[in-house]
């Protein structure tokens, strides 16, 4: 139902989507939420917003430095067509550095 690959804890103001993502330990953490009915997904939803989600059958958190995805389907980020599927993505860590004045 879902793929998500998070760098970071949180997107979607403040949806904890991975609360165990670190933008600084070079991994991904990817989620996958299996198929469930719609009544399931209405009672997992709000629990996303406190990080309480992971521990439900249906989802399961993989851990990776490189990520590729195929599907019949289009990736985004933030909210943002990217490109369609498949995709490669890496996760080069300290690439961004913070440049202090």
């Amino acid at each position: 139902m879902l793929l998500s690959v998070a760098n970071g804890k949180t997107y979607g103001g403040g949806m904890r989507i991975c609360p165990n993502a670190s933008n600084s330990d070079g991994q991904f953490d990817v989620l996958l939420v299996r198929p469930v009915s719609k009544l399931v997904l209405l009672t997992i939803f709000p629990k996303v917003f406190f990080g309480k989600h992971i521990p439900h059958p249906k989802i399961e958190i993989i851990r990776g430095r490189k990520v590729e995805i195929s599907a019949n389907a289009s990736s985004f980020a933030d909210g943002e067509f990217v490109s369609k599927l498949p995709i490669r993505i890496e996760n080069v860590q300290n690439a961004l550095k913070t440049w202090l004045m």
